[in-house]
């Protein structure tokens, strides 16, 4: 009879390590995948941020490069034919948009400061339009003050939006000695 009592206290320890080991197998798969979830998750924010950011940068050049012809042509409120102006405006409202448009998707997708400074980036870059676009035509040369003003004010606003984007881009690097789990 002992010998049969301890083939079963065996064979129950067998099984209970067993059981044990493959509990601890499942855990470890499982933790092993909410990391990897986790690293996908991180990753797939990472390009979404790069996208807007560099997006709401772009479309930024955009509304520069229809003001510049805007400027070229000096095109203000007497200064050219209904159509031309209203097609050169249209280019500008349109870059506009644009921005609009690129500043609520980095929005979305980044944390709260970033949407603050991409909000007074695109302010400065109104504040830039909005020279050209003065109802009261004032002079050339206070204009020119006025729109070198404004031009100040949206690269310091464009290069502190930069440097946070940077600082969040930055903020994705894993650890240092930091292996990815395969």
């Amino acid at each position: 009879m002992d010998a049969g009592w301890a083939a079963v206290i065996a064979g129950a320890s067998g099984a209970g390590g067993a059981a044990l080991a493959a509990w601890a197998t499942g855990r470890s798969m499982v933790r092993q995948a909410h990391i990897q979830a986790e690293q996908g998750f991180d990753q797939w924010l990472r390009e979404r941020r790069q996208e807007a950011y560099s997006a709401l940068l772009s479309a930024a050049d955009a509304v520069h490069d229809a003001l510049n012809t805007v400027i070229g042509h000096n095109i203000t409120r007497h200064s050219a034919p209904d159509d031309e102006r209203r097609t050169a405006w249209r280019s500008v409202n349109e870059a506009l948009r644009g921005v609009d448009r690129t500043a609520r998707t980095a929005s979305v997708v980044g944390p709260m400061d970033v949407t603050l400074r991409a909000a007074a980036m695109k302010e400065a870059l109104y504040q830039v339009v909005s020279v050209w676009r003065d109802p009261s035509d004032p002079p050339a040369d206070q204009r020119a003050i006025n729109y070198a003003d404004a031009m100040r004010a949206w690269e310091n606003s464009s290069a502190l939006y930069v440097a946070l984007v940077q600082q969040v881009m930055q903020s994705f690097e894993p650890p240092p000695n930091s292996s990815p789990v395969p």
